[in-house]
């Protein structure tokens, strides 16, 4: 990400260190706060759209536009595993959920463009569908977890 500021990387630095340290003495619920400052920061990151029409910069811009909302589905995707390790469904479906759509969003983008460039999301999706039935049926919303399954048998159908 070339135009994320020097202090946001650091920040990040920080921030992922401080999760791992949380992480490594099991204190998932302590993690929480910066998995959210670290999503916060990825969410607010922009790439400057190229001014002139040259499709090298098209390009470059559209590779990192991918990226980044590669960056920012992990990143909630992150967030949502830790409120589901501590039970918090509610806060782990509203992040997987937004993940979900990002991936979606990119591997339909793969489809139109004709390119395998994601090939590394799918089993993130497939993974996050699995985790998003478990959070629906911990929530009561049966037809919500049958819905997931749909979901994952579709996108397992689809080459």
């Amino acid at each position: 990400m070339s135009s994320t500021p020097t202090s946001h990387l650091l920040e990040l630095q920080v921030l992922t260190q401080v999760v791992l340290q949380h992480q490594e003495k099991n204190d998932i619920r302590g993690s929480i706060p910066y998995l959210a400052k670290i999503a916060q920061i990825i969410d607010n990151q922009r790439i400057v759209k190229p001014t002139d029409d040259i499709d090298a910069s098209q390009s470059t811009y559209d590779s990192q536009i991918r990226e980044l909302n590669k960056l920012k589905a992990d990143a909630h995707s992150q967030l949502a595993d830790a409120y589901f390790k501590t039970a918090n469904h509610v806060q782990c479906e509203a992040s997987l959920t937004w993940s979900v759509k990002i991936w979606e969003r990119l591997i339909k983008q793969d489809k139109t463009t004709k390119t395998t460039a994601n090939d590394d999301i799918k089993p993130l999706l497939l993974n996050a569908y699995d985790q998003l039935k478990e959070c629906y049926e911990a929530l009561g919303k049966p037809s919500m977890a049958k819905h997931m399954e749909t979901r994952k048998a579709k996108l397992l159908d689809q080459k």
